[in-house]
């Protein structure tokens, strides 16, 4: 019988932290030197079931954790002293497989263990000779694992663990017969763990053939956003404004520690780096870094020696840090979901926190399926903190159509193809001899001088 999980929220959902699950001592020192010590509720619940040697179906969203929670369970049952692949993960895509990839790393690098990425778009001899050295851990898209099972260079005899990440996404992308036609060759398999945001017809058919219905279900409610404590607000900007707005809200708030938010590695680098030389104290943080240099990123932030961190989502991801004051988004996420998964990380343990959202006129649409799908409304606000009268949902009937009054305003304030940092730049450099804030006055900001002279 398929042993149902109780997804009823809890406040809080668990007490324990990482040292009350049976993990060796080398997940544990990896965990602390991430300054990670509490399981978020998917983790919890994926140790538990685990542990009892059953197989897992999990339904969660992006960002609850449950990457962390394949891993770690699975990881702490690997037997370093054998050289054969005993985990085969599997990703919808290359960049999902590297994620994975990413984290594998950074869990298990105390514990003498190798592992490697197959995915397309990259040397399959490279990767062959990775597989010849016997890494126990293998993570990979659908195609790339089959040519090299069908090539006899992955050998599935030892493989005692198999995940599918996201496999409602893997279906989508029609690669049910491959899945299958890789399971089927497994035939030591002791536990499947399969995690998706949806369990389609078709996943319930494969599970069905390979694990019948004994398993234990575990469904994670999406998270909403906790509007009672979180200050939730934007301003209405021109692109070519933003970051003299940034700078006047950080002049604002000196002593918050903040997480500035952008799209893009090369903005999150832009940013950095415009901040450190208008004299802000902040550091980046994306994907493109090596280990070695975001370890030192999130120390700094860590030891207060920097108070803004500039980042991307993915590269956020494993952010655990309490006391953090303000999160900016400089950009609208394009996902709605992006927007809990960034913002929670202020107001946390019962403390209160500010989420500022800088909204071009073109960027109303991603706001609004912000609002819908977590059910909540920003203030829109000036300078002071006050309160201003949103006219960004009035419509006109035209033309036979409904049409937004900002249609026209998105030809002098929006993007237009050129790139962020060729907006804001130029009118920044003007000011760049003095760390500055810019003052609003209605929809325009001028220049305040303030701070420290730049001049080294």
């Amino acid at each position: 019988m398929t042993k149902k999980v109780d997804t009823t929220p809890k406040e809080p959902i668990d007490a324990r932290t990482f040292k009350d699950f049976d993990l060796n001592r080398y997940l544990i020192t990896a965990l602390e030197k991430k300054w990670y010590d509490t399981p978020t509720e998917i983790q919890q619940k994926t140790l538990d079931a685990f542990q009892s040697w059953g197989h897992i179906v999990g339904q969660s969203q992006t960002g609850t954790g449950k990457t962390a929670a394949f891993l770690l369970p699975v990881l702490n049952k690997i037997d370093t002293q054998k050289r054969a692949p005993q985990v085969l993960i599997l990703a919808p895509t290359r960049e999902l497989a590297q994620q994975i990839r990413d984290e594998v790393f950074e869990l298990s690098k105390y514990m003498y263990m190798k592992s490697v990425s197959c995915v397309g778009g990259q040397s399959k001899r490279r990767q062959i000779e990775e597989l010849a050295k016997g890494p126990q851990v293998i993570i990979g898209t659908v195609g790339r694992v089959k040519d090299l099972i069908d090539m006899k260079k992955i050998k599935l005899s030892d493989v005692n663990y198999f995940i599918l990440d996201e496999v409602d996404r893997m279906l989508d992308m029609w690669f049910i017969d491959d899945i299958d036609y890789i399971w089927s060759r497994m035939l030591n398999i002791e536990q499947a763990l399969t995690f998706s945001a949806t369990i389609p017809h078709e996943l319930k058919d494969l599970l069905s053939r390979y694990i019948g219905d004994d398993y234990t279900s575990i469904k994670i409610k999406a998270q909403q956003v906790v509007a009672s404590k979180i200050d939730h607000v934007f301003m209405e900007v021109s692109a070519f404004k933003k970051y003299e707005v940034l700078k006047w809200i950080l002049n604002k708030n000196p002593e918050n520690k903040t997480i500035i938010f952008a799209e893009t590695k090369r903005l999150v680098d832009e940013l950095a780096n415009q901040l450190l030389g208008d004299w802000f104290e902040a550091v980046a943080l994306h994907g493109d870094m090596e280990q070695r240099d975001r370890f030192q990123t999130l120390k700094k932030i860590k030891n207060n020696d920097m108070n803004i961190l500039v980042a991307t989502d993915v590269a956020a991801r494993w952010l655990n840090m309490n006391q953090i004051d303000m999160v900016v988004n400089f950009e609208v996420p394009n996902d709605p979901e992006s927007y809990v998964h960034r913002i929670w990380r202020t107001a946390r343990a019962g403390a209160e926190g500010k989420a500022i959202m800088l909204v071009t006129a073109g960027e109303y649409n991603s706001l609004h399926s912000i609002e819908k799908r977590n059910k909540l409304t920003l203030k829109k606000v000036d300078e002071t903190w006050a309160e201003l009268v949103r006219t960004d949902q009035r419509r006109w009937w035209g033309g036979g159509k409904w049409r937004s009054r900002f249609r026209k305003a998105w030809s002098w304030g929006g993007y237009r193809g050129r790139s962020w940092g060729s907006r804001w730049r130029s009118s920044s450099s003007r000011n760049s001899g003095s760390r500055s804030s810019g003052g609003y006055r209605g929809s325009s900001w001028s220049s305040r001088s303030g701070g420290r002279s730049s001049s080294r």
